[in-house]
Order: structure tokens, then sequence, then C-alpha cells
């Protein structure tokens, strides 16, 4: 991997307005204000807003550096260093403040929640969007897949779309006729590459410009989701082809929200929440503190009403029962609803029971998304106490959990010795959460390791494999 950037993005920022009418009518008063107003003594905000609506024709936010001549109508570069913090009514910051390099031969990932600022910024470095504030150096030809059908000319076959395509991104009619087949072929639409591409389906759209941009050697490519509409065959030929090109010297940047493919592809990643940067660093650190924070958000702080049945003092009733409280606890006694994957878990429970009852049979459910992954039950176990009376404290403890990362909510619920009778239903009683930490005691040298682990199940079995009879290359069992 290179030490030089073929793209910087220093400070970038691009807002929007919500409106479409408002958007029309801010652009046509800035246009207007510095028509009239010379540019010595324009405010920065007018100055950056002016250049947001016109782009390079009042001064550019970009700088190429790139071994083609530069064309006679693109205008040079310069940045424009003044920040523009007012946001008009309806205006809002779909980026802000991003800064990033991706060297020759990197990867690099971008992550983060639908309306992160992800698309958006690949609009920007590809030049569809110029930023409100910010620079940009792209040192490199760049082309980018980001829209079905971006790039393509919809009324002319996919032929002419490979030699335009071609063009674009600087290369001769010759060199792109040495690659046509290789094109062609990787794309698998053959039959109808004379068929005009009005007509091609969305995941036709995708494999042709998937193998026009891997083939004409563009020395910077960007790769949004898009390539989760072709089929499973031509994903991983996709992927195969990535791998191929990051060897290389060609810089990378890739869009995804399947952490699999991230961490599997990307050096090193950048997740975006809501148009700023969280984090930068090593793929599986940015995904662990990514999945980290989903999970803990999918943890709701009183999704269940815990909290407004814990002010009454009974988290549940029944005839029977009264559940006061039921509390998550560290083995250091700590009550905490966070939890390092393989810390022992306990769930201590205080009651009431109305009147004496006889070996009741206490059962805990560990559930994710309401299916149960774990029981602690006494229907299985047996141990019931010999009876309970008033107030009483009951705790279950996992000693070795092999949870795996995600939000858990416990449900109680309690039966008569012989199991066949509810003394109390079940309901929700406490939640916790199992972070990412602790997981390195677990092997992770597959290609997909951490994306599965917090993605895949929700328990971590300890196993092996027996290869022992298996033929090893050029040797007999």
């Amino acid at each position: 991997m290179s030490s030089e950037p073929a793209i910087r993005v220093e400070r970038v920022s691009k807002k929007f307005a919500r409106s479409l009418k408002k958007a029309m009518v801010y652009g046509l008063a800035d246009i207007a204000r510095a028509t009239l107003l010379p540019r010595q003594f324009r405010s920065p905000n007018l100055e950056a807003r002016v250049s947001d609506t016109l782009g390079a024709t009042t001064g550019s936010y970009r700088t190429r550096k790139t071994e083609r001549p530069t064309p006679s109508n693109e205008q040079p570069a310069t940045s424009n260093p003044q920040p523009a913090d007012g946001l008009r009514p309806s205006e809002f910051w779909a980026v802000r403040d991003v800064s990033f390099e991706v060297r020759r031969g990197e990867c690099l990932g971008l992550i983060g929640a639908n309306g992160a600022g992800k698309s958006t910024l690949f609009k920007i470095l590809s030049g569809i969007y110029g930023p409100t504030d910010g620079r940009i150096e792209i040192r490199g030809r760049l082309s980018a897949l980001i829209e079905v059908g971006a790039g393509f000319h919809a009324m002319l076959s996919g032929r002419e779309n490979i030699y335009i395509s071609g063009a674009v991104l600087g290369m001769s009619t010759k060199l792109i006729e040495e690659k046509y087949e290789q094109i062609v072929e990787f794309s698998g639409v053959r039959d109808f590459i004379d068929m005009p591409v009005k007509f091609y389906s969305s995941g036709m759209h995708v494999r042709l410009g998937f193998a026009v941009l891997a083939h004409l050697d563009p020395e910077i490519m960007l790769i949004d989701e898009i390539l989760a509409v072709g089929d499973m065959e031509f994903q991983k030929k996709c992927i195969d082809r990535i791998n191929e090109m990051r060897q290389g010297q060609m810089a990378i940047a890739l869009v995804s929200h399947s952490l699999y493919r991230i961490e599997s592809l990307c050096h090193r990643v950048v997740w975006l929440d809501h148009g700023h940067v969280v984090m930068i660093g090593e793929a599986r650190e940015v995904i662990r503190a990514y999945r980290d924070q989903q999970i803990q958000l999918s943890a709701e702080p009183d999704g269940h009403g815990l909290n407004a049945r814990k002010a009454t003092g009974a988290l549940a009733e029944s005839p029977f029962f009264i559940i006061h409280r039921a509390e998550p606890v560290h083995a250091d006694g700590r009550v905490d609803e966070r939890f390092a994957y393989g810390e022992p878990i306990a769930v201590r429970i205080s009651f009431t029971a109305r009147q004496r009852i006889e070996r009741p049979l206490f059962n805990l459910s560990f559930m994710v998304a309401g299916v149960s992954v774990l029981e602690t039950s006494m229907l299985v176990d047996g141990q019931a106490p010999d009876y309970v009376e008033g107030p009483g404290e009951i705790t279950s403890r996992l000693v070795n959990p092999r949870l795996l990362p995600n939000a858990y909510t416990v449900e109680l619920f309690i039966r008569n010795p012989e199991g066949m009778v509810d003394l109390m239903d079940m309901q929700v009683v406490t939640q916790f959460t199992i972070t990412s930490e602790g997981l390195d005691q677990i092997p992770q040298t597959g290609p997909y390791a951490l994306g599965h682990l917090m993605h895949g199940n929700m328990l971590y079995q300890p196993y092996e494999w027996d290869l022992s009879r298996i033929r090893s290359a050029g040797k007999d069992a």
C-alpha cells in the first residue's frame, strides 16, 4: 500500500434545502447578490453559497491531479477556506466537517445508518454535487458506481456505452478494444450487448457498469451499495475482482450495509452518523464500535414499560406473586445492564409471595427480538425452594455464558410443582446488553469472523473440526 493519498477530503460539508422551492429561491438569491456585489466585498457565507450553487465557475472546491490533460472547459481548482456555518430556514447539513484520506492500494469502507451521509459524500467525490465548504483532492482517474444506470446513455446500446465510458475515463479507442471482450465476458450480458440499455434490468445495469469500471483501469473507484442488486454469483465475481484490484495501486472506497463485506474487503473504515464522522480506523475496531452502538440503540430504555412499572413498586403481579425488582448483576455485585462477552451474568429477583406456596418453579427466558435463545428453568432442573411465603429473593446465575453481542430482555414465569398451572404468566422483568468487549477470546481468523459473530447467531459454542480423513494436495490418505 502506497503512502500517497489518491483522495484527500478536508473538512468537507454539504447542505441541502428540504424544499425544492426554497432551494431554487436561495440559489437565485445568492447568484443575484454575487452578480451585484464584487467578490472582495462578499461575506464568507455568501461566497460559500455561490460556490455551492455555481460549482467551479466562481472558484471551485476541487483539485484534480491526474496524468491526463485537463479538459479546456475544466476550471482550475481552488478551495474556499471559510466555513459556511449559517443555515437558512428549511436547510440542513447532509455532510458536516468530514475529513479523511484514501491511499493507493487501499480499500476504505464507509458505514452508517440510512441518512448518515454516505451516498451524499460519494456524489461529492464523483463531482455530482459540489460541497458547501471544504476541499477535495483527487489524484488520478476516478470512476464511480453509485446508482443503477448512472453514466449510461439509455438510448445507446451496451456496446456503445462501453466505448463512451472508456472515453470519459481518458482511455484510447485501441485500449478499450483490447479490454472489450473481458468486459463483456465479465458482465454476462453478451446476448444483450447491442440492445439499448433502457431495456436492461437493474441487475444487468449493475453487471455492465461494474464490468466497465473494473476493466478500464481507473486509478480510483467508488462503489456504493448498488452491488447488492446483483445475484449471488455476480457479487462473488465482483468481490474477487475488488480483491485483485486492491492488491495493486488502485484506491477503492466502498459503501455497504453488509458488515461482512466491509470487514473482508476494507483496510480502514469511516463511520458516519448524521453527516458527521464518528470514528475512523482499522476495519474491525470501527465495525465493533458501530455494532455496539447499534445494539445499544436497539435496547430501548423503556421499550417494555419497565420504568413505569418499577415506579409503581410492582414489575409484575399475579394472584400469587408480586415481583418488585429484577436486576442484572455482575460477579462483583454491581447492578449494571452492560456485560462483556463471557462475563458471568446473574439476574436477581425480589418478590413477595401473597400466600404460602409449595415448591414454585421459577423460569427465566433470555430473549432477542421476541425469540428465546436461552433459559434457566426449574421446570428442567427441579431446583425449587421447599416453599415461599412473604418477601423473598432468588438469583439465577449464568456461570460461563456464551451469549454473543446483542440486546437481551429477560422474561419471568412461575409454575406450580407439577408445571401445569401458571402462578405468574410470562412477563418482561429486566434487560441487559452484551458488548463486543471480550470477543477476542474467540478465534477470529476467518474472512467474516467479526461480522458473523456480531450479526449471526446469538450463542457461541466452542467446537473443533476433524480434518484427518481429508486427502492433502499431492498426498494419499
